[in-house]
């Protein structure tokens, strides 16, 4: 009776040590944080409102680089490659302080890491003005401004989304990340219109103040960590809570690495085509402002995409909303790239319509995803972690365009290889989601 006891109990200790794994990457497991309490109700809205502006001005500022990237050519006589290598410095940076900046959130909060990572965005914007090399350009905007930019940027903000909004993560993920498509929609027209009045290092420099004295305000004021962020980093989390997976178990699981190479793809297939748009358009004939309209038109559309891709993932499934953006990321390259045997801005129209809806659609498809599946006291250092792809993918993704360029006179394979990359991330996202519970 004693041998039946054991075996029986052996048994359902190695069932429960399974439902435990499970637990990792079901779709059904619950999120660990509560919604907010009613008081707070208004509160977070005021927080989704500051992380919404502060998005906008932060990569608004971080893509009006391809903007830059034409005065630069005239005044240094840089190959494009080398130019454009800056952006790949920069994903370089953000990937590598990703991990680093997520432990940061989970010690000190979002709050405090944002506030530094606004200070030196805006710091290393008026610097920009100070270029005069290579070195000095890869030094300031590959990675300074990155610093700052991955401070500011998904690992905080999402973690900020995730706390306040215990439901319709990817509606509030694709709402607040939203503001980086209205940042584009205002910030490329105007980066051009400075440079047309004040030159290239006088727009870095009018830029650079504007965003010091509009995030830090913004900042102090607007953002709170959320409930129970003070409890969370001043305790240790119990073991064995729900849904406190620890970083070695999460990296243990097909999930992580699905979303690890989706993130690895997405700029793959965006930023060959986003760095190199304006350049590509103004070769083709194109004014330089019109094409800085254009710019700032797809920025408007990805801000229309984020929020209905965001809805989508909560109603369809996050791998069919991340599908249908990476068809519209791959039908926008192929009309910009039309542009070579029709140069009429129609192909430019279509572009900024269909690749704006796409562009920045993933990350917070992602970033539900992941705070769902690994929602946690570390979630923080994990999503930093799933971050290095996306560092490793923007690395590689502009330079490789310039590159192209410079040794075949034209983007058309570049182009053509970053919609392969669509394909490739969609398979990334079916492969990421959680198995059915039997």
């Amino acid at each position: 009776m004693r041998s039946c006891g054991r075996a029986g109990a052996s048994v359902k200790a190695r069932g429960s040590l399974r439902a435990r794994n499970a637990a990792l990457v079901t779709d059904s497991s619950p999120a660990p944080s509560a919604p907010p309490p009613d008081r707070d109700g208004s509160r977070r809205w005021i927080v989704l409102g500051a992380i919404w502006v502060t998005l906008a001005v932060t990569f608004g500022l971080f893509f009006s680089f391809p903007v830059f990237l034409v005065p630069l050519f005239e005044e240094f006589g840089w190959s494009r490659g080398a130019t454009a290598a800056a952006f790949s410095i920069s994903s370089i940076v953000q990937g590598v302080l990703s991990p680093v900046v997520g432990v940061l959130v989970d010690r000190f909060g979002p709050r405090r890491v944002i506030l530094v990572g606004a200070a030196v965005l805006g710091g290393s914007c008026v610097l920009s003005s100070r270029i005069n090399s290579l070195l000095s350009l890869y030094l300031v905007v590959g990675v300074l401004a990155a610093a700052g930019a991955c401070a500011v940027g998904w690992v905080p903000s999402g973690l900020l989304i995730a706390r306040w909004f215990a439901d319709r993560r990817g509606t509030m993920m694709g709402i607040a990340f939203s503001g980086m498509g209205t940042g584009i929609l205002v910030i490329g027209p105007l980066t051009q219109w400075l440079i047309d009045r004040h030159g290239w290092r006088g727009a870095y420099v009018w830029l650079g103040l504007g965003a010091l004295v509009l995030l830090g305000p913004l900042t102090w004021l607007g953002v709170r960590d959320g409930p129970g962020a003070s409890t969370a980093r001043s305790r240790p989390a119990p073991a064995g809570a729900a849904g406190g997976h620890e970083v070695r178990s999460a990296l243990r699981t097909r999930a992580f690495w699905a979303l690890f190479f989706a993130y690895l793809c997405t700029p793959l297939a965006v930023f060959p085509v986003v760095t190199h748009q304006v350049a590509f358009a103004v070769d083709q004939g194109f004014p330089r402002m019109f094409v800085a309209g254009i710019f700032g038109l797809a920025g408007f559309m990805s801000t229309l995409g984020r929020i209905g891709f965001g809805i989508a993932a909560d109603r369809i499934g996050r791998a069919a909303s991340a599908t249908a953006s990476y068809a519209c990321t791959a039908l926008g390259t192929l009309c910009l790239l039309g542009l070579e045997s029709w140069r009429h801005p129609a192909p430019l129209y279509a572009y900024a319509i269909l690749f704006g809806l796409g562009f920045g659609a993933r990350g917070p498809i992602i970033t539900a995803t992941a705070s769902h599946l690994f929602a946690g006291r570390r979630f923080g250092v994990i999503y930093g972690i799933l971050s290095i792809g996306n560092g490793v993918g923007g690395a590689i993704a502009p330079w490789f365009g310039g590159a192209i360029h410079d040794a075949t006179g034209s983007y058309r394979v570049a182009f053509l290889i970053a919609v392969g990359f669509c394909a490739a991330g969609s398979f990334c996202f079916w492969l990421a989601r959680p198995p059915r519970p039997s």
